[in-house]
């Protein structure tokens, strides 16, 4: 299981991860996404919502561009369902070879530990 039990667990404040196919990415030039998972604001962390974001470098307008795949911001998504969309997305992309994640610095105030064992479980 995809880090269920931390969901069921703990009180998710803000999840954000950038996933690269590379080791090293080079800022503003290597295909990334990035997963948001965050409460709704006033919702008292009842309500959640979940974006996946591409980022990638556009040879038309020769600079890197950013589009929302997707985006819930349903009424009634639930912090375990938001997870189960992160982790999902997270699976899908590491079977394209987006293995090696990194975390901003400011979104460490919660539970960390999920990450390696995620990406472990996901590239197996």
């Amino acid at each position: 299981m995809l880090g269920g039990g931390f969901a069921s667990r703990s009180r998710i404040q803000d999840m954000i991860e950038i996933l690269y196919k590379t080791e090293t990415p080079e800022k503003g030039r290597s295909e990334c996404y990035t997963l948001v998972l965050t409460a709704r604001p006033a919702s008292d962390n009842r309500v959640y919502i979940f974006m996946e974001e591409h980022g990638r470098w556009n040879e038309e307008v020769n600079s890197f561009t950013h589009e929302v795949k997707t985006i819930n911001t349903d009424d009634k998504l639930t912090r375990d369902e938001a997870f189960a969309m992160f982790n999902a997305v997270k699976k899908n992309l590491a079977e394209r070879g987006f293995i090696h994640a990194f975390v901003p610095e400011h979104s460490r105030r919660m539970l960390h530990g999920h990450q390696a064992c995620e990406l472990e479980a996901v590239s197996a």
